[in-house]
């Protein structure tokens, strides 16, 4: 085969994929026309279109006004699929977060304020995993969803945005103060320390209230609590004695023993 030839294959071939593939636009078309009701060639087709995306093999430039009129559509499932769509895609490509235009930004925080909790709870990771981090002055809406929003995933979530900032404040700690000291909320207390084992501590009080729940009657929250302090690592040295205690009982299970183990391998890296 000629050079031409091969080079005309490889031209016609790239086109033919880049078809196949199809772009936001067309996805967020088949939403619009067939709303909840997807038929089965149809879910297919949106799968295709969003698969070279979540695999980094193609780029968002040129995307974003497709996606921005989606964000800002009058119906709410318009809104909540591309949110959704949005936020699973920065997901998938966390390692290399995505920034995101000033009005997508501003898009995506209108969407805080949604009827719909998955709506609230897709937007609310958006900007927790957008380049550059969860913006300051965002710190007390964050707040306030975090302690008053009506759906558990919600809250979560912004308790995961709000552990995600570089640089706490102090509402922001004594936040996680008064969760941690709910003795009788288990639900925000595991939240908290579930956001912890991603995003690592570094106030002596919150470390020190991290290391009294390995003592908690709630197993799941020690075990929270366990995954915090590794993440933590030599700062929690303090840990220690609870965890070889952990380790040691006999009637604890093998999982939190592993990471008991893992957790004392974490704090005492430094010294092996």
């Amino acid at each position: 085969m000629t050079g031409l030839l091969r080079s005309t294959m490889v031209f016609m071939c790239t086109v033919a994929l880049a078809e196949a593939q199809g772009d936001l636009s067309e996805l967020f078309s088949i939403i619009r026309t067939e709303g909840t009701a997807l038929s089965e060639s149809s879910r297919k087709r949106t799968f295709e279109i969003l698969t070279p995306y979540s695999t980094g093999g193609k780029s968002f430039a040129g995307e974003w006004p497709a996606i921005n009129d989606a964000l800002g559509d009058p119906r709410p499932f318009v809104r909540d699929q591309a949110c959704a769509v949005l936020s699973t895609l920065m997901l998938l490509n966390a390692a290399k977060p995505i920034e995101l235009p000033d009005g997508t930004r501003q898009l995506v925080l209108q969407r805080f304020s949604e009827e719909s909790p998955n709506l609230r709870e897709n937007a609310v990771r958006i900007i927790t995993l957008m380049a550059g981090g969860v913006p300051p002055a965002l710190e007390p809406r964050l707040l306030q969803l975090a302690r008053v929003d009506s759906a558990p995933s919600v809250r979560r979530m912004a308790i995961e945005a709000l552990a995600s900032m570089r640089i706490p404040t102090p509402e922001i700690t004594d936040f996680w103060v008064q969760s941690l000291g709910r003795q009788q909320d288990r639900e925000v207390r595991g939240a908290v320390l579930s956001a912890f084992r991603f995003h690592a501590q570094t106030d002596p009080q919150i470390i020190k209230l991290v290391i009294g729940a390995l003592s908690d009657s709630d197993r799941f929250v020690r075990q929270e609590a366990i995954a915090a302090v590794t993440q933590i690592g030599k700062s929690a040295v303090a840990a220690l004695p609870l965890l070889h205690e952990i380790r040691e009982d006999p009637a604890t299970d093998e999982g939190m023993r592993l990471s008991a183990e893992a957790a004392i391998r974490a704090v005492t890296a430094d010294k092996l």
